[in-house]
């Protein structure tokens, strides 16, 4: 348990101003650049005999860090989180103390070099962090999070016109856990398996983007650590626990799409392929396809495929690579931009590019079963056409 500060006079608590730096600029992510109400831009130091609690809140986001601290008194103050973020950040790696005078609201600190101090107020002016005890909770280790998440960020929306599909949704049921993200033109879907212990617990929420990506930055180097991802009763907040570091969020109403649906059946013609040699081949293509909407021509014949770009104003390329191809000969034209973005050509293993006809979808998947797919839309013409997916 937490409590709030009693000022005894002495140094309260000692830690290393590296680790501090690096929690605070973590937290500072959550600070809004413009607020009406000043105690957003603070940062919650709260002590324990854990260490030290590090809190920022734009009241959709929240961020909380700890780092290990030799505590002397345990207590809680909000201080400025940029001043301090970019003190703590601009000190040599030592130790550093923080000192307390409840009194006057005031935090000091002193290291071997500096001593600084900085105007707070009190704790409880800060905004409480939302309750999610009693909602539904499952657990899964952070790598596995991580690359579910990373596998689907790309294809969410930046239009803050149609909200939902600025997020992900996260769906549990049947032991797994589905992520789906849209932008109306491209799709991700991963899942992964949450055990049979969470079969019974069938929840579906959406979260803003925003989230998940401080979700991978801060727990990317968790490992087998495991989070727990908790749903307030109430279905509005989403909190992601992991040993040192917790991101709660706000959900975004609104009915996402349904991703069975904007998935299409069998395939026409199949192509397999090196991830990242198709990766490199559209990157030198794509100097010549930005004339013509970032338009790219893929033809697909036995055994290998060609890549095509042209603008009538800058010229034209050509390259051709080996492929398996399986089924008949297809020409596609599709924006070169959905497919370097797919998550898949960054690995160094195979991908299969799943072809519906010269104005179908081109549905992405690795070739090893990760329960990955990335699906985009060809064009119409060449150049580029106005198809999207959700209506």
């Amino acid at each position: 348990m937490i409590s709030r500060w009693r000022y005894r006079g002495g140094v309260r608590l000692t830690c290393d101003s590296v680790q501090l730096a690096r929690a605070l600029g973590a937290v500072a992510r959550a600070i809004p650049a413009r607020t009406a109400l000043p105690v957003l831009g603070m940062v919650l130091l709260e002590t324990s005999a854990d260490g030290v609690f590090l809190s920022a809140t734009n009241l959709e986001l929240s961020i909380r860090r700890r780092i290990g601290a030799s505590v002397a008194a345990e207590g809680a103050i909000a201080v400025p989180g940029r001043l301090l973020a970019d003190y703590a950040g601009a000190l040599p790696p030592e130790p550093l103390d923080l000192e307390l005078d409840r009194p006057q609201q005031r935090l000091r600190l002193r290291s071997n070099s500096f001593k600084a101090e900085i105007h707070g107020v009190a704790a409880d002016e800060f905004p409480p962090a939302p309750t999610v005890d009693g909602g539904a909770c499952l657990e899964l280790p952070a790598h596995r999070l991580v690359e579910a998440i990373s596998d689907t960020l790309a294809a969410a929306s930046t239009d803050e016109a149609r909200p939902v599909l600025t997020g992900i949704r996260l769906q549990v049921s049947g032991g797994r856990l589905r992520l789906v993200a849209t932008d109306g033109y491209r799709l991700a879907v991963r899942e992964v398996g949450v055990g049979e212990n969470h079969k019974a617990d069938a929840w579906a929420v959406t979260v803003p983007a925003r989230t998940m990506s401080e979700v991978v930055r801060i727990l990317r180097g968790a490992g087998e650590a495991d989070v727990a991802m908790t749903i307030s009763p109430a279905g509005n907040h989403v909190v992601f626990r992991a040993p040192d570091a917790e991101i709660a969020s706000r959900v975004i109403d609104g009915t996402f799409p349904d991703a069975g649906r904007l998935v299409p059946g069998k395939h026409l013609t199949g192509v397999t392929l090196a991830a990242t040699e198709l990766s490199h081949r559209l990157r030198a293509l794509a100097p010549f396809a930005q004339g013509s909407a970032n338009v790219v021509r893929l033809e697909a014949t036995a055994g290998s495929v060609a890549l095509a770009a042209a603008a009538n104003d800058v010229g034209s390329a050509r390259t051709d690579l080996d492929a398996e191809v399986i089924g008949p000969d297809l020409a596609v034209a599709f924006n070169a931009r959905f497919l370097l973005d797919c998550p898949a050509l960054a690995s160094d293993g195979r991908v299969e590019l799943r072809l519906h006809g010269s104005m179908g979808p081109i549905v992405v998947v690795r070739t090893i079963e990760d329960g990955f797919l990335y699906l985009f839309m060809s064009v119409r013409t060449y150049p580029l056409g106005s198809t999207t997916l959700a209506s």
